[in-house]
Formats: C-alpha cells, structure tokens, sequence
C-alpha cells in the first residue's frame, strides 16, 4: 500500500506525475490511484500524449475527455526528481504502548508528534512529555 505525502512541486510535470499517483512516499510502489482526467486537446492533454511518462488509458470523446495513466517510466523519473530535490518523507512506523502506526514524515521525531497529535484527543492526561517517553519509532521497512 502506497503512503500519501502533503506536497506541492515546483516542477510542474512532476507535480502532474505526483499528483496522478497520488503524492506517494515511493512513486515506484503500487498506489491507490494512476489517473489524470482531461481533454485530449488541451494543452495538458498534448503534453501527456508527446511524452514517455504519460500513457493513454481510454476516452469519453476524445474532444471531452480523456483519461492518462503514468508509465514505469514516468514513475522513474519521479522517484529520480524526488531523490534530486532531497524530498525527505519517509514512512515511519511508532510504536505505543504495543501499538504501531505507520507515519509519513520528514524525520523521526515529527512521525513521533503526528501520532501523538492523532492520539491525544483520545487520551486526554497523555502529555507529549509522557508519550515522547514511552513511544518508539523506526524507518519502516
């Protein structure tokens, strides 16, 4: 299963690529989704149909609609901007008190507080001080 990051980039024809898939940690990972809708004589639509990133699934009148898929290709060349840009989610996986959650972040210690953010609404004595304590996390495999 794919993670999903919050991220926008400044590279338009990879924020398309990213945004088909999904905004996945890992572009190369199956994702929920692989799809970007719009008409075949837009100009997005000619640039996904000129480029190796961008394959066609189907159309609902080509002049309407029509639905691209990203390529193995275009997948690799996300997965190689993401790794020049130094994008730095990761999946984490917490672990409190025997319970581990999996956690997209920038770093150990802000999968730590996302969970905590998560939780403490359901346990409302639960400080971060105490959490921080008890809590675990690693680079999930």
């Amino acid at each position: 299963m794919s993670r999903q990051v919050n991220r926008c980039l400044k590279d338009k024809v990879m924020d398309h690529i990213d945004h088909a898939l999904g905004r996945p940690v890992d572009p190369m990972a199956e994702s929920y989704r692989n799809y970007f809708a719009t008409a075949a004589d837009s100009e997005h639509g000619k640039a996904f149909a000129a480029s190796p990133y961008w394959g066609t699934e189907s159309s609902i009148e080509p002049s309407r609609m029509t639905y691209f898929f990203v390529t193995e290709a275009g997948r690799k060349a996300l997965r190689q901007h993401l790794k020049e840009i130094g994008d730095k989610h990761r999946v984490y996986a917490v672990t409190y008190e025997g319970q581990t959650s999996t956690v997209v972040a920038v770093s150990a210690a802000k999968a730590k507080y996302s969970l905590w953010l998560n939780i403490s609404d359901c346990f409302c004595d639960l400080t971060f001080g105490k959490f921080t304590r008890s809590a675990t996390v690693r680079i999930a495999a």
